[in-house]
């Protein structure tokens, strides 16, 4: 019997958000192009032409299907960069002045989805040099009527894409930092760890983390109010920033909790380190430090990085 979640759709729900955009746009896509071989008239492009851009649209879907999560943003990538080289070339080689203009209003839509899950800077070199093929393309058709018609497409197709791309920047920003202190929060800085320690272990170099409890942070809060509280912890994360390598990375894990990753530092280094930043801080604190071992995850580090900042405030309370 089926359920409420069951089908396509659902199955395309339970896909990552960049395997399923992908597959609904090139599903979408085989579906009109199979529609329009199917009932294509004289006067519209050659149906050989809508036919191969069925079959490609086609490969391009069953392909991020059967890729499912593994499915990644370099191949994305790839298949934009064909999708724009081919909109190009067909409206260069067209002899239908309608159909060179119609080539190009799927320009915004690519716009959208390329700088939304792929790679910023790479997908607005292929984004931006596809459009200018296209434009280009359209020039060379010599029908004045139609450049300040692609020129609008053009323009929507950019400014579509910074619109987003601006919103995205800024959720992401929002998603992965703290809002009292600036730095990044649990979610952003277990991310740059987890990045770190794989580019690390690919270039066999050292990794290590400071995991830090600040010292009296409940006592500051019922004595002095929340917002001393808050000050303290502005404080002292500013404090850290200011000293801080251009690579390090500071993250506020929990309340009184923060965590520092440290790239390209062994555990005797991040002692170090630790003990520089402790100098002139404006609130006193517990630190413990983990250098990553062959491997290691993020929950193993931390993990033993906790451990040992705890034995340190444990030793200090009984000290």
């Amino acid at each position: 019997m089926r359920t409420e979640g069951d089908g396509p759709l659902a199955s395309l729900r339970a896909l990552p958000a960049l395997t399923a955009a992908t597959a609904s746009m090139y599903g979408v896509a085989a579906v009109l192009l199979v529609a329009g071989a199917l009932t294509w008239q004289p006067g519209k492009n050659p149906r050989w032409v809508i036919s191969s851009l069925a079959v490609v649209a086609v490969v391009f879907f069953v392909w991020t299907l059967l890729r499912g999560v593994r499915f990644t943003q370099t191949e994305a990538l790839a298949m934009t960069v064909a999708q724009v080289v081919v909109i190009g070339s067909l409206t260069w080689t067209t002899h239908l002045t309608l159909g060179a203009f119609a080539n190009g209003m799927v320009l915004p839509i690519v716009g959208v989805y390329s700088v939304w899950f792929l790679h910023p800077a790479g997908a607005r070199v292929v984004l931006y040099g596809g459009t200018t093929w296209w434009y280009v393309a359209i020039v060379h058709q010599r029908e004045s009527v139609l450049l300040p018609m692609a020129a609008a497409v053009a323009i929507q197709t950019v400014i579509a894409a910074e619109i987003f791309g601006r919103i995205k920047e800024r959720m992401e920003h929002l998603l992965r930092t703290d809002p009292l202190t600036g730095a990044l929060n649990r979610r952003g800085i277990t991310e740059v760890l987890d990045r770190e320690i794989v580019r690390s272990a690919r270039r066999s170099q050292s990794i290590s983390v400071i995991a830090v409890d600040l010292d009296g942070l409940r006592a500051v809060n019922n004595t002095h109010g929340h917002r001393a509280g808050d000050e303290l912890l502005e404080s002292v994360t500013d404090h850290w920033a200011r000293q801080m390598r251009r690579r390090d990375a500071l993250g506020r894990t929990g309340g009184d909790e923060f965590l520092i990753v440290l790239p390209s530092t062994t555990k005797e280094q991040a002692e170090a380190i630790a003990d520089r930043l402790a100098a002139g801080s404006p609130g006193s604190w517990s630190a413990g430090v983990a250098q990553a071992k062959p491997g290691d995850s993020v929950f193993t580090m931390l993990e033993r990085a906790d451990q040992r900042m705890y034995a340190v405030k444990a030793a200090r309370r009984h000290g």
